[in-house]
This record gives C-alpha cells, sequence and structure tokens, in this order.
C-alpha cells in the first residue's frame, strides 16, 4: 500500500486502528476496533496493553518467524467481540478449544499453518462465513460436526493434500459458496449427492470417485445446476491407493458417473484423472462446453481416443497425460466442423503416451493455427507430428530421434529445448537449419550425443544456449564464434569435453558463461579475456581446471566471478584487480590455492573498516574460502541425522508400474521418519508431498531461520526417468538467478561429495535423503550469504519496502 493511502486509510478510522510493533504503545487502546500485531516471536506473547481492547472486532496476528505454536491463550479470554482473526503464515500448529468463545467471529484465517487438525469447538463457531485453511499441508482431518455451521458461505481448504475424508453431512451448509475440495467416502453423508443442494463457485476438485457405488450419486450431485463453478477436476484415485476398489474392473461404472457428472456449459475449466473408462462422455465437445478454455486429461490410460476438441471455439490450454491405449491421434480428434480445428489453443502438452505411433494431419496443416507452445515428452513410438504455422515455443523429451525430422518442417521456433534422447539426434541438424530465428537453445540429457551441428553458428539471434549431461560430447561446435547475440552459455555435466572453443573471442554479447561439473576441462580458452560484454562466470566443480587466462583486465563490464570445488586450481588471475566493474569474488573448496593475493587481502580489509559505496570500487564483495576441511563431507550432526533416516529397498522408477507405486510407499515412510526425527528435535524445516497422480513432481515448502528470521521458500522437483540411479533435481524457483550455486530454473547445485554417495547408495537413498544431504546443507551454506548481500529479503522487510 502506497503511504499516501495508508494515511488516508487511517485517517478514516482515526483512533479505531493501531498497527502495533515493538510494544510501541503510547495511548490508551480501550477504544481500538482493528490492530494488527506484530508479535514477540521470542515470547510468542502480544503486547500487554492490548488486552484493554475488550471491544476489538478486528486481530491479525503476525509473527515473523512463523513458528507461533499455539495462540497465546489471553486472546480468547479478551477478545470474545472478535469478527475477524487472521493466524496466516503464523506456523500455529494447534488451536486451544477456547476457540468456541468467538461466538460472534465471521473471519477466520488459518491459511498457510502446520495445523494437522481443529478443534471439535470450531464447530461452535455458528455465525463464521469464511474459514481459510487453504496451504495447510499437514491438515488431516476437518471437524466431524462442520455441517452444523450453517452460516458457512466459503470452506477453502486448496492444498490441504493430506486430507482422506470429509466431514459427513457437509450437504447441511445450504449457504455454502466455495467448496475448493469434496473427497468422496463410502461412509454415511460422504456420498456425493452430498453436494445436490450447495450452489457451488469458483474452483471445486472432487477427489476419489472410484467410492461411488451407484451412479445415481453422481446425477443426484447435480453438477450441470452449479452455474457458478468456473473449474472443476475430477479424479480418481491417489498415489497410494490401486484403483477399482469398488470392482469396477471394466471401467462400466466409471463411464457413467463420469457421464452424470457434466458440468454447465459456461465452465471455463476442466481437469480428469484417474479415469477407468474406454470412452469419454459426449458432453465433451463444442455442444456441451463451448465456454472451455483450458483442459487438463491425465491418467486416462484405458481410454482408445481423444475426445473431439478441435471445435471449441475458445480452448486456450490443452494437456494430455498418461494415455497407455492411445495408438492414433485421428481425424476425430479435431472434430466435425466448417472452422479451422483448435483455432484458439496456444499451448499443447501430449506426455506419457507410450504406444503412440501416428499423428494424424488436419487438411495439409491447416490445424492449430493459434498454436505458439509444444511440449511432447514420453512418446517413444511416435514418430510424427502436424505442421504448426506459428509454433514458437518447442520441448521435446524422451521421444523417438525420428520425430525431429518431423519437426524439421517447422520454422518459426524461437525456443528449443532437447532432452532425453536415446539416440545421436541426426535429424536435428535440419531443425536448426530451418529456425534462423531461434533465441532459445537447450540440449540435455542426451548420453550418445557426441557433437553439434555446426549450422548453430547460422543462428545470429540466439541470445541462451545450455547443454547439459551430455556426457559424451567431445567438442562444442565450430562457428560458435558467429553467435553474436548470444547472452548466455551453460555447460552442465559434459564429461567428454576437454576444452572450449578458442575462438570464444567471437561471442561479442555474452554476458554469463556457467561451466559447471565438467571433469576433464582443465583450462579456458584464451578467448575469454575478450569476451568485453562478460559480466558473470561461473566455474563449478571441475576437478581438473588448473588455472584461467591471465589477462582479464580488459572485461569492463566484469561483475561476478565464482569458483567452486575446483581443486586444482592454483592460483587466480592477477588481472582482476584491475576490472573495476568486478563487484563479487566467490572462491570455495580449492584446496590448491594455498594463498590468496595480496590485492584480495586488501579489499577485504576494506570491506571490514567501512560500507561499501555504490559508485566506488570498493564494492567488491570478497567471500574466499581456503578451509579445506569442512569441504570434505558434512558435519556430525548431518551424518548423524542420515543414519537414521529408513533406507529403501525397492529399485523402481516412473516406468516401472506396481514396483514404482510400492517406491512410493517406502518414500514416504522415510520422509514421515525423517520429518518426526525433525520435529523432536525442534528443527522442522520442510514440508514436501507428490503433487500428480503418479508420482513424479513433488512440491511443498522449505524455510531456513537466519538472526531469528523466518526465510520461506517454494520447494519442487521432479523424479527423474532414471530415478533412483539418478537423484531428483531440488528446485528453489523463488532463488532462481540470485546465487551462482544454481542451475538455471533454481535447481540447486550440490556439493561435490552429494554424487558420488548417492550413487554408492543407490536404490537406498530417496527423497528424504535428498533433502537431508542436499537442501538442507545448501541452505545453510546459502541463505546466510544472500541475506547479508540483499539478494533476499524477510517477507515483512519486503512488504514494508513496497509500502514506501
Amino acid at each position: 500500500m502506497h503511504n499516501l493511502i495508508h494515511d488516508l486509510a487511517q485517517s478514516v478510522v482515526g483512533n479505531e486502528y493501531l498497527k502495533l510493533e515493538d510494544n510501541n504503545v503510547v495511548r490508551s487502546l480501550s477504544l481500538i476496533r482493528h490492530s494488527s500485531v506484530i508479535c514477540d516471536f521470542s515470547l510468542y506473547t502480544i503486547p500487554e496493553a492490548l488486552y484493554e481492547a475488550k471491544k476489538l472486532r478486528t486481530l491479525i496476528l503476525v509473527f515473523p518467524r512463523g513458528d507461533l505454536g499455539e495462540v497465546p491463550p489471553g486472546v480468547f479470554s479478551s477478545f470474545r467481540y472478535l469478527r475477524v482473526l487472521d493466524l496466516s503464515g503464523s506456523g500455529i500448529k494447534k488451536l486451544h478449544e477456547s476457540i468456541s468463545s468467538f461466538i460472534f467471529l465471521r473471519y477466520l484465517d488459518l491459511s498457510n499453518t502446520h495445523v494437522e487438525t481443529l478443534p471439535e469447538s470450531v464447530c461452535c463457531l455458528y455465525n463464521l462465513q469464511v474459514m481459510n485453511l487453504s496451504g495447510c499441508y499437514n491438515l488431516i482431518k476437518l471437524p466431524s460436526h462442520i455441517g452444523k455451521m450453517f452460516k458457512l458461505k466459503h470452506l477453502i481448504i486448496t492444498g490441504c493434500e493430506r486430507l482422506t475424508k470429509m466431514p459427513s453431512s457437509i450437504g447441511n451448509l445450504k449457504y455454502l459458496l466455495t467448496l475448493s475440495m469434496f473427497i468422496v467416502g463410502e461412509g454415511m453423508g460422504e456420498s456425493l449427492s452430498e453436494l445436490q443442494s450447495l450452489n457451488l463457485g469458483g474452483e471445486l476438485n472432487i477427489r476419489h470417485l472410484e467410492n461411488v457405488k451407484d451412479a445415481t450419486e453422481a446425477m443426484t450431485a447435480n453438477m450441470i445446476g452449479k452455474r457458478n463453478l468456473q473449474s472443476l477436476e475430477l479424479s480418481w484415485g491417489n498415489d497410494h491407493k490401486e484403483l477399482n476398489r469398488n470392482k469396477d474392473i471394466d471401467g462400466t461404472l466409471g463411464r457413467e458417473v463420469l457421464n452424470y457428472l457434466q458440468p454447465h456449459e459456461y465452465l471455463k475449466k476442466l481437469s480428469l484423472k484417474g479415469y477407468r473408462g474406454i470412452y469419454f462422455p459426449g458432453w465433451m465437445s463444442v455442444h456441451k462446453l463451448p465456454n472451455l478454455t483450458e483442459l487438463v486429461l491425465i491418467d486416462c490410460r484405458r481410454c482408445e481416443h481423444l475426445p473431439r476438441l478441435g471445435q471449441l471455439p475458445f480452448l486456450k490450454a490443452l494437456c494430455l497425460q498418461g494415455m497407455d491405449a492411445v495408438k492414433i491421434i485421428g481425424e476425430e480428434f479435431y472434430g466435425n466442423g466448417t472452422v479451422r480445428p483448435f483455432p484458439s489453443l496456444k499451448e499443447l502438452t501430449l506426455t506419457d503416451f507410450p504406444n503412440l505411433e501416428f499423428w494424424w494431419t488436419f487438411n495439409q496443416g491447416e490445424g492449430f493455427p493459434s498454436l505458439v507452445k509444444l511440449i511432447v515428452s514420453k512418446c517413444l513410438k511416435l514418430h510424427n507430428m502436424p505442421c504448426f504455422p506459428i509454433l514458437k515455443h518447442l520441448e521435446l523429451r524422451s521421444c523417438n530421434d525420428m520425430i525431429l525430422q518431423s519437426a524439421s518442417n517447422l520454422s518459426s521456433l524461437t525456443i528449443i529445448v532437447i532432452e532425453e534422447f536415446r539416440e545421436r539426434l541426426v535429424f536435428f541438424e535440419n531443425l536448426l537449419q530451418n529456425n534462423a530465428l531461434l533465441i532459445s537453445l537447450t540440449i540435455g540429457s542426451c548420453p550418445k550425443l557426441r557433437s553439434i551441428s555446426p549450422n548453430i553458428g547460422k543462428l545470429i539471434n540466439l541470445k541462451t544456449l545450455t547443454v547439459r549431461w551430455c556426457e559424451e560430447l567431445l567438442s562444442l561446435p565450430q562457428g560458435m564464434q558467429n553467435l553474436t547475440s548470444l547472452e548466455s552459455l551453460e555447460i552442465i555435466e559434459c564429461h567428454g569435453l576437454i576444452s572450449l572453443p578458442e575462438d570464444i573471442q567471437g561471442l561479442s554479447s555474452l554476458r554469463s558463461l556457467s561451466i559447471e561439473n565438467c571433469n576433464n576441462i582443465a583450462s579456458l580458452p584464451l578467448g575469454l579475456q575478450f569476451l568485453t560484454a562478460l559480466e558473470h562466470l561461473a566455474i563449478m566443480y571441475c576437478p581438473k581446471l588448473d588455472s584461467l587466462p591471465k589477462d582479464l583486465q580488459h572485461l569492463s563490464t566484469f561483475k561476478s566471478l565464482t569458483i567452486l570445488n575446483c581443486p586444482e586450481l592454483v592460483s587466480l588471475p592477477e588481472g582482476l584487480q584491475h576490472v573495476n566493474s568486478l563487484q563479487n569474488l566467490e572462491v570455495r573448496g580449492c584446496p590448491g590455492l594455498q594463498t590468496l593475493p595480496e590485492w584480495t587481502q586488501k579489499e577485504t580489509a576494506k570491506i571490514s573498516h567501512r560500507h561499501r559505496s555504490k559508485t566506488s570500487r570498493h564494492s567488491l564483495r570478497v567471500r574466499v574460502s581456503l578451509e579445506r576441511k569442512k569441504m570434505e563431507g558434512w558435519d556430525p550432526n548431518t551424518k548423524s541425522t542420515l543414519t537414521q533416516i529408513p533406507l529403501l529397498t525397492t529399485k523402481a522408477g516412473p516406468r516401472d508400474g506396481a514396483a514404482w507405486t510400492q517406491r512410493l510407499k517406502e518414500e514416504y515412510k522415510s520422509l514421515i521418519a525423517y520429518t518426526q526425527m525433525n520435529k523432536s528435535n525442534d528443527n522442522d524445516w520442510f514440508r514436501i508431498s507428490a503433487s500428480n497422480p503418479e508420482g513424479t513432481r513433488w512440491t511443498g515448502k522449505c524455510w531456513y531461520v537466519h538472526n531469528l528470521l523466518k526465510y520461506e521458500f517454494d520447494l519442487q522437483f521432479d523424479i527423474p526417468v532414471t530415478y533412483p540411479s539418478t537423484a531428483p533435481e531440488l528446485e528453489l524457483p523463488q532463488l532462481d538467478g540470485k546465487t551462482q550455486k544454481m542451475y538455471r530454473g533454481g535447481k540447486i547445485c550440490l556439493t561435490v561429495h552429494f554424487k558420488p554417495l548417492w550413487a554408492k547408495n543407490s536404490p537406498r537413498f530417496g527423497v528424504a535423503h535428498a533433502l537431508c544431504l542436499g537442501l538442507a546443507p545448501w541452505l545453510a551454506a546459502e541463505v546466510p550469504v544472500l541475506v547479508d548481500s540483499g539478494m533476499i529479503k524477510h517477507k515483512d522487510d519486503a512488504t514494508s519496502s513496497s509500502e514506501t
């Protein structure tokens, strides 16, 4: 909020509102009606003076550290006239039974807290209209008598992934307008029929439809009558239990249920997950869902044909995943109509079609006139795809080499991602040759790729080039000096590379160069000193690198040099001391570097005695560590914790069917044990769970406390196809670009010890071990540095800055 708006609001409320912080009480609070309180997080208390406000209507408690534990007991006895109570993000783990004393409460916000259960006394809040529990990842159940809260209008439980059932008789909440999730149960009052009289809007996710015993339950739910719904997700099963517990072997019941769950014609978003029928219902067409803008079909593994979607006039995003029985994408996919099929579709994702062999082209390529982004993944039998006239973004992963030949007909691409191809990319040259407008190119996980076409030199518009996990790549392509627009070059885990091209000085626009985990690179080309636009250079985990070019004083825009875990490096370039633009120098894990140059020691001394000026040469930040014992492994606490995490026994990856299901069970068992161990040691620092039915995508939160402030980050990663031989790459997307110890996309850079230890212990190590050995040490090493350097700020500081 801008200061002027804040002042205006303050003048309107007068003496009825007060923001309390650091016990800054200078007057009587008896007339206060609305207050936000920055609580003393060391004592978990609020200022005693606030208890004078006996007629307080609004209370917003802000806990900077986010680990309240429990609401101070005085709150319940002192503020009986509360209408609004906001505890969001406070880290509260338990809500006291005394919550029932707030008989006038209208709004209760517990979002993004650690509560596991709510007391039954919550159901005595008969005037409550809004209960926000979104992001409560630990919540395992709702109060059983919630059906008595007759005035409740909004029950927000988005992100409560551990909920397994709904309270009975939720259909009694006649005024309910928002119910973000409904879980079909097997008990009395838990069936789909509970939705019959609810006029729901916004988003609705109906889970565990395999528990429906009779298709008439779906008809009774009256989904077509809920005309305020904008988004509907229907799912069968979950990550841990087999489908068809109701013996619907041939999917007949599931097909009937889905047929009766037809939504209204104004629905915008629809998602089906785990559907077991062979055919999709007739209502999935332009005649019944003409306003659909987004459609997701996941794990409909028995469906042999895709629904008729081509004539949906407003469909913009389509995701199709896990369709084992589909062999051909045929003419029916485009629908019967006179307009060009998929007139508005902009993004199309096709993933995990193991038996798909042919993709039919509509009328000589007249389909998909608006498509700009296409992702095709895990379609190893697919040999062709249609022409997409204006396609800009193409991602091909784990596909047949022949699809590259079909893709070579494209000529409008600006972004190409090629990953997890088993062969040598024979037809890749033609794809590059026909796309002169290319801006970004990523090649990854292509183990048999030995060379890249020299045609890459013709891509004069290319700005980003990333080559990673190509173990047999022997050299970078000739002609790279012609890439005069290239701004970023990343080379990651290409162990066959011995050196970079000597003509690298032709990259006149290169701003960022990163070389990581390349075991055989011994030196960098002398041409590096002529990259006058270079700003950032990162060299990490290159065990044979012994020297850098000496004359770097010509790099007039050079800002950052990071060298991590290069044990053979014996000296730093003397020319660096003359680079006036250098702002950050970080060297760690280089035991061959016995002493520091005198100029770095002088800079360190200057920094320790005065603040850095943004305009002076003394803005250089030097972080050089000559300590080697700490780089040899993990600290004793980490090692001790590691030995207590249960080991896994099943060697299975995402493609291994039932064995993968068993592996997931073991993963969760290990994670639960690790979490309980952390909680018992008062060191709870993450929450994570699989976010898709197949258990290959994991999301959650992690946090680190520095100087008594809690810094929280989104955590995500994908389980690689080669798991558990290959460890997952842990991602903190909010920190992307803020530290050199991170790959593009927010993937953290692990220590040199991690990969050998993981390989040695595969398949016994799992997700919990990756968090313990990978993420925990990374947070401990990097967060303090990022905070001290100003790269990240605490959420309260960020809020204050934006208001200012």
